[in-house]
C-alpha cells in the first residue's frame, strides 16, 4: 500500500473516532526505544487531527515509576512488560493497548569506521575487548539495554578487563550521540536509537545466547479520550510504519 493511501485510511479512521473539532495537547510517556517513531509520526498525526504530540522521553523504569507515582499522560509507549505492569495496577486497561514492534539490543559505531564482527560470542569478546572505549546507558535508571548489557559483560568475565574504558550515561540517546561524535569506538543500545541514528551504523543485534528482543506497547493511561485517539491511529499502517522505519521489527 502506497503512504498516501495509508495516511487517506488514517484519516478515515481518525474521522470515524470523532476527532475533536478543537484541537488538543496530547501528552505521551515515550520509553527511549520509541521516542523517534513517535516523532515520525506527529506531524501526520497533528496534520489529520489538529492535535499536536508533547512527548516526554526517558527510560522505561523511570516512565512507568513516574505512571504509578500519579503522573497521567494520556498514553505510554513502553516495553510489553511495564504496560502489563501498569495494566495489573490499573492504571491501564486491557483493550486499550497496542503492540507496536520489537527492538533488539545491539552495537552501534560511528558511520565509516570499521564494523567489527560479533556474529558469535567469541567475535563479540574481541570487539570489545579491542575497543578503546564502549558506553551503554544506566541500567540502575531502568534503561533496558543497560541492564542487559552491564549484566553481559558480567557474565562474559570481562568487567575487570573493561572496566577502565566502560562509560555509563543516563540515556541510550546519549550514547549513540557520543558515538557518532567519536567520542565512543562502540555503544550498546536499542536498535531503535541506532538504525534512525544518520551518523552511526548499526554494528547489529548482539549474537545468542545474549540476544536480547523487547517487544514494545502503547497504553492509553487512565482512560484518556485524547490517548484513545493516538491509540488508533498507532494501529493505522502508518503509524505502525513509523515504528519500523525506526528500527522496530515484528
Amino acid at each position: 500500500m502506497k503512504t498516501s493511501k495509508k495516511f487517506h485510511l488514517a484519516l478515515c479512521i481518525l474521522a470515524l473516532m470523532g476527532a475533536n473539532a478543537q484541537a488538543e495537547e496530547i501528552q505521551v510517556f515515550a520509553a527511549g526505544a520509541s521516542k523517534v517513531a513517535i516523532e515520525l509520526l506527529a506531524p501526520a498525526f497533528t496534520k489529520m487531527s489538529g492535535d499536536t504530540l508533547v512527548v516526554t522521553s526517558d527510560t522505561v523504569g523511570a516512565l512507568r515509576d513516574r505512571i504509578r507515582q500519579g503522573e497521567r499522560p494520556d498514553l505510554a509507549v513502553l516495553s510489553q512488560v511495564a504496560i502489563e505492569t501498569l495494566v495489573t495496577q490499573g492504571h491501564v486497561q486491557t483493550g486499550q493497548t497496542q503492540p507496536v514492534g520489537v527492538v533488539s539490543a545491539g552495537l552501534a559505531v560511528k558511520r565509516g569506521a570499521p564494523v567489527p564482527d560479533i556474529s558469535t560470542v567469541e567475535a563479540l569478546k574481541v570487539a570489545l575487548l579491542q575497543a578503546k572505549s564502549v558506553a551503554h546507558a544506566d541500567g540502575a535508571r531502568g534503561a533496558t539495554s543497560g541492564a542487559h548489557f552491564a549484566k553481559m559483560i558480567d557474565q562474559l568475565g570481562l568487567r575487570e578487563t573493561m572496566q577502565p574504558k566502560l562509560v555509563i550515561l543516563p540515556f541510550g540517546v546519549e550514547v549513540i550521540d557520543g558515538v557518532a561524535a567519536g567520542k565512543f569506538e562502540l555503544g550498546a543500545s536499542q536498535s531503535s536509537e541506532i538504525v534512525p541514528h544518520q551518523t552511526v551504523t548499526y554494528v547489529g543485534d548482539l549474537p545468542a545466547p545474549f540476544a536480547l528482543r523487547t517487544p514494545y506497547m502503547a497504553g492509553v493511561v487512565n482512560n484518556s479520550s485524547k490517548g484513545t485517539r493516538l491509540l488508533k491511529f498507532l494501529a493505522t499502517p502508518a503509524g505502525l510504519d513509523a515504528f519500523t522505519a525506526s528500527g522496530f521489527g515484528k
